[in-house]
């Protein structure tokens, strides 16, 4: 039987998040591939769909912060699909999905609301896709007081992290940590927003 484990992702009214709520098939793991050369740089195609129909430039600025926050050991190639035709094709093996979307609910209510969720398969040894609701980043950003578009791009970052690392579990610093406070979204130190040394050699274990 498949079991799921869940985490969520919350804004609570001290302003603390907790990022990212992730779902787990478990299953048969994958052996994990031998180490590459530390100067190595892991390679990932991620298709990005824009079902929340911002902007392209807003887009695009946050995909480039996404693109800084892996930049040490990631090479990321953005597929965006705002076109129905610009991603035909079948999805590739090792390629991930990220979705842009809004949630229904009209609640201006601050006290705790997901900004999004990651799905991941161990049986297949590989994660599947992310979903990140923007209305939440964007209402999280003003709390914060810092530009919406550098926070969605932090948050696509830390879930495209759990995809490529294959888990629901957080770090205590850096990208993947749970708790992210509105101070420490605001002083934007580089070491808050990059993976850390552990989590580069467990994605180069696991990736060519």
């Amino acid at each position: 039987m498949t079991r799921f484990r869940c985490r969520q992702t919350w804004i609570f009214p001290g302003l603390s998040v907790v990022l990212a709520l992730s779902v787990t098939l478990t299953g048969t793991q994958a052996a994990a591939a031998s180490k590459p050369d530390q100067g190595a740089r892991t390679k990932v195609v991620a298709r990005l769909y824009n079902t929340a129909q911002i902007h392209a430039a807003a887009r695009d600025n946050a995909l480039a912060v996404a693109t800084r926050a892996l930049d040490r050991s990631i090479d990321v190639a953005w597929r965006t699909c705002d076109l129905p035709q610009a991603c035909a094709a079948v999805l590739a093996t090792a390629e991930l999905v990220i979705r842009l979307v809004r949630t229904r609910s009209a609640s201006g209510d601050r006290a705790a609301f997901a900004l999004g969720h990651a799905l991941i398969d161990i049986g297949a040894g590989a994660g599947v896709f992310a979903t990140i609701y923007v209305d939440r980043v964007e209402q999280m950003a003003e709390i914060s007081e810092i530009d919406d578009e550098v926070l969605l791009g932090r948050v696509i970052a830390h879930e495209l992290g759990h995809l490529l690392l294959m888990t629901n579990a957080h770090t205590s610093s850096g990208l993947m940590r749970a708790q992210w406070t509105a101070p420490i979204i605001r002083r934007s130190r580089p070491g808050d927003w990059a993976l850390t040394e552990e989590d580069i050699a467990t994605i180069r274990k696991r990736l060519p």
